[in-house]
């Protein structure tokens, strides 16, 4: 994460809009860096013989997520929606290539 200032510090719009750009060109560098993973799941999953979908691990990426929301002080309904949305794309990508058993 690069240093940048504080929402209450910034003077204007154009700071403001700045930093908040800032901030989406690192969320799609991470995105970027879990898809490899996600891609590489594929090859591990395939290797053991392992569906795309496994519930309980879906279930625990999720409650991972709202749990670290919930202490960052963010609504945890909100990352459970985007988080949710995020594994259901990961799925469907993993599925591309993993037959269903």
């Amino acid at each position: 994460m690069t240093d940048r200032k504080p929402p209450q510090d910034c003077a204007d719009m154009s700071e403001l809009r700045q930093a908040i750009d800032a901030i989406d060109v690192e969320l799609v560098k991470l995105l970027r860096d879990r898809v490899a993973y996600i891609d590489r799941a594929v090859t591990l999953k395939q290797a053991n013989g392992w569906p795309a979908r496994i519930e309980s691990r879906v279930e625990e990426v999720i409650a991972n997520a709202c749990r670290t929301a919930e202490a960052e002080g963010l609504d945890p309904n909100l990352v459970e929606g985007i988080w949710r949305d995020m594994v259901d794309w990961s799925i469907s990508r993993e599925a591309r290539d993993i037959p269903e058993t």
